[in-house]
């Protein structure tokens, strides 16, 4: 899998990319929220030429407390590009209430609630 990972902590990111990388998967870290858009909209305008309906990265796993732009100000980006990319909010911040103003929490996006073990979030990842 194709995995764009937005966490601003750096020992955090570094054990995600460990254990991702280990199961096979390419990974891709933005330190932020906006970086994180820019990778994002830097995949997708490569991808586009590939496919219209393909999703620039498999999954995004994203932190919600960052620098720039919150993991929901982020996740509302994507979801406005590509309303079916599968986005995993790794956090212990109450998403569900944060996402569902003014509607309702796409299908697309899942909670992996903090804290959680490594094996926890490779499982979700791999589902």
């Amino acid at each position: 899998m194709n995995i764009l990972v937005a966490e601003d902590n750096v020992f955090t990111a570094t054990q995600y990319t460990r254990v991702l990388e280990k199961n096979g998967h390419k990974v891709t870290i933005a330190k932020d929220g906006q970086e994180c858009i820019e990778k994002y909209s830097s995949e997708l305008s490569r991808s586009e030429f590939e496919s219209l309906d393909k999703n620039p990265f498999d999954v995004v796993l994203l932190d919600n407390n960052m620098p720039r732009k919150s993991g929901v100000e982020v996740a509302k980006e994507i979801l406005d590009k590509r309303p079916n990319q599968r986005i995993i909010f790794a956090s212990a911040y109450d998403i569900n209430s944060l996402l569902k103003s003014p509607g309702t929490i796409p299908e697309s996006v899942e909670i992996l609630e903090k804290p959680f073990s490594l094996n926890t979030m490779m499982s979700k990842i791999q589902a």
